[in-house]
């Protein structure tokens, strides 16, 4: 199932690096307490965009499935 995706790539070239005004991160939320750890981590790292933009810019976080949430949801630990 494709997800439509409203966040930007970060772009490269040469030696400059171009960030859109959203770019999309990927993140893992790991396992054990990795889920509680990755919800407080956004929610600070969030904040702070929006303290230093004045909600001009943002993230447009996108899960990568790893570990014991991706074999349940897909039958392998790494697809």
């Amino acid at each position: 199932m494709a997800c439509a995706m409203t966040g930007e790539k970060i772009q490269f070239d040469r030696d400059v690096v171009n960030v859109p005004d959203r770019p999309v991160i990927l993140f893992i939320g790991g396992d054990g307490i990795g889920p509680e750890i990755w919800d407080a981590a956004r929610r600070v790292l969030d904040a702070a965009v929006e303290c230093a933009y004045a909600g001009a810019r943002g993230i447009e976080w996108r899960e990568v499935l790893a570990g014991e949430k991706a074999f349940t949801e897909r039958g392998s630990w790494l697809p």
